[in-house]
């Protein structure tokens, strides 16, 4: 994927602000689906759900912490 330094607008970051939050809440409610409900019982099973699991949530955290950074960083610039 090519990257140009062309300056973003406003409504572009905005965009990538909800689409980064949107993309770290659905992380962590996928997460939580495989570790507290029996709904990929039949599909995943046992230590592989589990771990599936955690990784998902620990990386929706990731992904929130990430988008919050750039939140600071892009009002301090302002």
């Amino acid at each position: 994927m090519r990257q140009t330094n062309a300056p973003q607008s406003d409504a572009q970051k905005i965009g990538w602000v909800i689409f980064e939050s949107v993309m770290a809440i659905l992380y962590l409610v996928f997460g939580g689906i495989l570790l507290f409900t029996p709904l990929f019982d039949n599909a995943i099973h046992g230590i592989f759900k589990i771990v599936l699991g955690v990784l998902f949530g620990l990386y929706g955290i990731f992904r929130i912490f990430r988008a919050y950074r750039k939140i600071v960083q892009r009002n301090k610039e302002n």
